[in-house]
């Protein structure tokens, strides 16, 4: 029986939309608006190579331990700007862009709604996936155009781009995006993207600040949220505290099949927490400098590769740390 929320006129759509997907053999996901959400569209067709169908993203993030986010939780360090464009930076991000975000999304730090929150999360993650991308993509075209090696940073910043991505791909399996927040995703992209690539051409330390301090507002909201959702008597606590994690994160960080969004968060915040220490890093960097992360990624992909292999052969279980010499040998850094 239709839902009466939607109106006789969205029946119609909704039966053409099933009739279509049943066609063409594909799942989904229709929201009560009638929109069919592809992003998380599954086919039932079989592989013509005969390949097992089951979806892993190829770009591994670092698999966080519960003793590592705790750590993370209880130290929040923040930088001390230095220079003119550090001042420049720490001014564009903590007082104009943090304190208007919070005006235009009604967030309050001490005691936020839920309805603040999913507003805050969509954005964020939609315009925090950009620098990385823009960075990654100018870098990529300096190495083309000099002819010179890149040193690894590409990696790392494509690592991060696709990180964020996947965080706004998580928020969007817990809140609808409406009409309002997609065209402020769209104004948002349209403009971040040609203020970070013009930053990133003419002083790319400047960016790495700027995407650092960001970072640390990011860091700051995801402690925040974890802190009112594990207070009782909060509006998070209320609203947030029953709710499951969803599946895509699961398989993503590698947790546990019982984690509840809370848990959810608290991995968000320390992949925050990483690429705030990243970007402030790069940003006291040189350009032909090696990337000190290398390493890092290659012992993600070790520990990842370990607990799926656990998991294939004996279940869901805890993760026992990889040697430090499974990424011994150095590789040669392109």
């Amino acid at each position: 029986m239709p839902d009466s929320r939607m109106g006789s006129s969205q029946t119609p759509r909704l039966t053409s939309i099933r009739a279509y997907l049943q066609k063409c053999e594909v799942t989904g996901e229709i929201g009560n608006d009638g929109d069919f959400k592809q992003h998380f569209r599954m086919s039932k067709q079989e592989h013509p190579l005969k390949v097992k169908k089951a979806w892993q993203n190829p770009m591994q993030n670092h698999v966080w331990s519960k003793a590592e986010i705790e750590e993370r939780m209880n130290d929040l360090p923040t930088h001390t700007p230095e220079t003119l464009t550090d001042k420049a930076m720490h001014f564009l991000v903590k007082t104009v862009l943090y304190r208007t975000f919070n005006l235009i999304t009604g967030f309050d730090r001490t005691n936020p709604t839920a309805k603040s929150c999913e507003w805050r999360l969509i954005i964020l993650e939609s315009v925090a996936g950009v620098p990385g991308m823009v960075a990654a993509g100018m870098r990529h075209f300096r190495s083309l155009r000099t002819l010179r090696r890149d040193y690894g940073w590409i990696h790392t910043l494509l690592e991060e781009a696709e990180n964020e991505r996947m965080h706004l791909l998580v928020c969007l399996k817990m809140f609808d995006a409406g009409p309002l927040t997609r065209l402020a995703v769209v104004a948002s992209q349209y403009t971040m993207v040609g203020f970070l690539g013009l930053t990133y051409l003419l002083h790319p330390k400047a960016l790495h600040r700027f995407v650092g301090y960001l970072e640390e507002t990011a860091s700051q909201t995801y402690f925040d949220l974890v802190t009112a959702v594990n207070t009782p008597g909060t509006n998070l606590n209320r609203d947030w505290a029953h709710l499951k994690a969803p599946q895509i994160a699961i398989d993503y960080w590698r947790m546990d099949k019982d984690s509840m969004w809370s848990d959810v968060l608290m991995n968000l915040f320390a992949d925050e927490t990483n690429h705030r220490d990243v970007n402030h890093t790069f940003a006291t960097m040189k350009n032909d400098d090696p990337n000190p992360y290398v390493h890092k990624h290659l012992e993600d992909a070790a520990k990842a590769w370990q607990m799926t292999s656990k998991q294939q052969s004996t279940g869901p279980s805890t993760y026992t740390k990889v040697p430090s010499k499974a990424a011994a040998a150095k590789p040669s850094v392109s």
